[in-house]
Parts: C-alpha cells; structure tokens; sequence
C-alpha cells in the first residue's frame, strides 16, 4: 500500500478558506439587512449547488456531505440561537450535533465512492441517513448516562465550548481523514476534510458572531472546489496510470510555442507480455513505466497516450536536450526487475512460456521490461503539432525495427 505525502498538497485550499471566512465574518454586520439576507441563505444555495453538480457526476459521497453542511446550518439556526445553560432542548441539539459530526464524518470517510444511481450507492445512502438518525435520537441519551467514565458535557463556560472528549473524536476522524488522503490520493478526500473542519469550528466557537454562517459558507465551497477538481480529474487523467490522459495532452499541444520536443514512448512487447502474465500484471507493468516518466528530467511533461503508449512534451527544448532525460529513463526500466505475483497466468510449459514472453526472463519470478522512444521536434518541415507527433511515432517505430529498448530521434 503506498503513500502519497505530496497528497497534503491538496489540503492548500483551507488555508485561505478557513481564515477567510473566519476574518470575513467580522464584516457581516456592515451589510444592510437585504444582503445579509441573502448571506444567510447563501449556504443553502452552495449546497444545493453542490447537490445539483453531485448528480451529475456521480459523487455519492459529495452529495450527502452537502447535505449534511445544510442541515447542520439549518439546526443551529433554528434550535442553537439561544443559551444552551437554559434550554434543555438547545443542549440535547447540541450534543447530538458534537456526537453526529465525527461519526457521520469517519462514514463517509471510510466508505468507498460508489456512485449514486445503483444499489451500493442507494445502501450507501440508506447507511448514512440512519446513522444520523441513530446520532440524533441516541447521542444526547448515550453521553448523558456515560458522563461519569466520557464527558461530552460541554463548556459553555469557556471561549471553546467542545469538551475534551468530543475535540478528540474529532481530532481522531481527522487524522483517519489526513491518512486515507495519503493513501488513496483523491480530491474528494480533501473536500470532504475541508467540510468537517470549518464546521468542527463552528461547532466549538458556536458563542462567536456569525461564525455559523461563515463557515458552512467555506465548508460548502470545498465542497464544490472537490467536486470540480474531482471531475477535472476523471476526465484528464488517466485512472490506471494518474498521469494526464489524451484530452490533456490535446489541450497542451493547443498551447506550444513555437519551439518544442514531443516524444512517443511504447512498452516493447507488451501484447505479449500481458498474453503470458495476464492484465492485471501487465497494469503493473504500465503503473510502472508511468512512475518513471512521471519523473523525468529536462522539462518534459509526461501523459498517457494509451494502451502502453505515453507521450512527453518538451517546451522549449531540441531534440538533443531531451536525449539525456528519456536515455535516463530508458536505462532506469531495463535496469530494473520486476516481481512477477501472478502465477496462475503463466504457460504450463516453461519452453512455450519462454518463447511467448516479451520481456527478458531472469528468475522464477522476476522480469526485465524495456521501452522505447522516438523524439522529433517542430521545424519546417513539421510545424505544427500534430506533425511533430506523428514524426515522432515514426521514430519510435524505427527505434523498435533496430532492436528495441533504444531512442530514435529525426535529425
């Protein structure tokens, strides 16, 4: 299982969010009292936008997070706005509240994306609409008789009004929401952490002026910057690979200058390869290839140009400087051997395995796999890039006619 830390990048958002709408509120009061009006309404708005975009993509998830941001706004403006000291009703809303948000939230943290218009997603739904009720009706009555070993009473003394045991349920979710972000690598993970803190701050600064209504505002917004980062993704990326897929890569040749590289890289033999492993290795193989060119050098941008072929763009650059960078990368993949986990695919006859395999065999369960690449760059006689490209593709063509596992590039 690996971890991606530089998923944490996408955590970036809150820090203009949270404080933005935690010094904008000071401002609300200078609105006259139709704006304020519409301020007030405006998380609802959000949401249902956020509702609307959600089905329209498939976020199961994204939908009942909106959801849930609006009815969390919609109780502490009607049961919250008055002293929780005097009200028996206000306090037992309260609780179930400091209750309902880390559980709910640890849900649809843990729950994989299933969409929305099939059964999964609809159970998914069900889960969670009878969890909350679970929160509402047995939350306040479960803390209540456990105060003596759990006391989530809360501190309606104190600037901060959570207890301690609710800030660290809280606490806890978060840290599986950082973890799972890191694991999984997703923009709906970083929407969803976006929405449970600014409302864990309404929650336990409730006393603050306006502090509700500012922050499911921020909450809602992550919530619809997810979204659209999400559906970027799904139609830009590659889902096997996570480099830029096709339609990326077309939208960037739109905006080349007029000095650029392009290089079409292919795994060798991969057909074969995967006749004799099997896809699910084979998507290995491509996971791996993809790993390397992610990285390369010289200012190349890598893409998935599909099947087992990738594309790299060079702005800026000639043909001879990207030689050293795709040569680097080239060596790194035939240099390295592969585990071979998928036994069940292999021949039955290691003589007949041997004759099918595409990639060079070195133990009983490890491969070697190559690639190779064709460079061209814009010129006269290629100066536009789609010419660039297929110039390229010859070359790579001529690359695997001397032999394989080399670089051609047209001079």
């Amino acid at each position: 299982m690996a971890l991606h830390p530089t998923a944490l990048v996408k955590l970036l958002p809150l820090a203009v969010l949270i404080p933005g709408a935690y010094f904008g509120r000071g401002q609300i009061s200078l609105l006259d009292d139709d704006l304020r009006i519409i301020l007030d309404s405006l998380p609802y708005l959000l949401c249902l936008g956020v509702v609307l975009m959600s089905l329209q993509f498939q976020r199961g998830r994204l939908l009942l997070a909106a959801i849930s941001v609006a009815v969390f706004y919609w109780v502490v403006q009607s049961y919250l706005q008055t002293s929780l000291n005097r009200n028996t009703d206000a306090l037992r809303a309260y609780l179930a509240l400091s209750f309902a948000l880390p559980v709910m939230a640890l849900y649809l943290l843990l729950l994989p994306e299933r969409g929305i218009w099939n059964l999964q997603g609809l159970i998914a739904a069900l889960g969670f609409i009878l969890l909350g009720l679970a929160c509402i009706e047995l939350g306040p009555w479960i803390l209540g008789i456990n105060d003596a070993a759990i006391s989530y009473t809360p501190n309606l003394n104190d600037v901060y009004m959570l207890s301690k045991s609710a800030s660290i349920l809280a606490g806890l979710t978060a840290l599986v929401g950082v973890v799972l972000l890191c694991i999984r690598n997703e923009e709906i993970e970083a929407a969803l952490l976006g929405a449970i803190l600014p409302v864990y701050i309404a929650l336990a600064f409730l006393h603050v002026e306006y502090i509700s209504v500012s922050m499911c505002i921020a909450a809602s917004l992550s919530l619809a910057w997810g979204l659209l980062r999400s559906s970027y993704s799904m139609a830009y990326r590659d889902e096997l690979t996570g480099l830029p897929g096709r339609r990326a890569l077309n939208e960037r040749l739109k905006m080349l200058g007029k000095s650029y590289s392009i290089a079409m890289i292919d795994v060798d033999r991969f057909k074969r390869f995967n006749d004799t492993y099997g896809h699910e290795v084979g998507d290995e193989v491509l996971k791996l290839v993809a790993s390397r060119v992610r990285s390369i050098k010289g200012g190349g941008t890598a893409y998935r140009y599909g099947g087992e072929e990738f594309c790299v763009v060079f702005p800026r650059k000639t043909v001879e400087a990207t030689l050293e960078p795709i040569e680097k990368i080239r060596d790194g993949i035939a240099s390295y051997n592969m585990s071979i986990r998928n036994r069940s695919k292999r021949p039955a006859r290691m003589k007949e395995g041997s004759r099918l395999r595409g990639a060079t065999r070195l133990g009983s369960d490890q491969v070697s796999i190559t690639i190779s690449a064709g460079v061209a760059a814009r010129s006269p006689e290629h100066p536009d890039p789609d010419s660039v490209l297929s110039e390229a593709d010859k070359m790579l063509y001529k690359a695997k006619r001397r032999g394989r596992n080399r670089v051609a590039y047209a001079s």
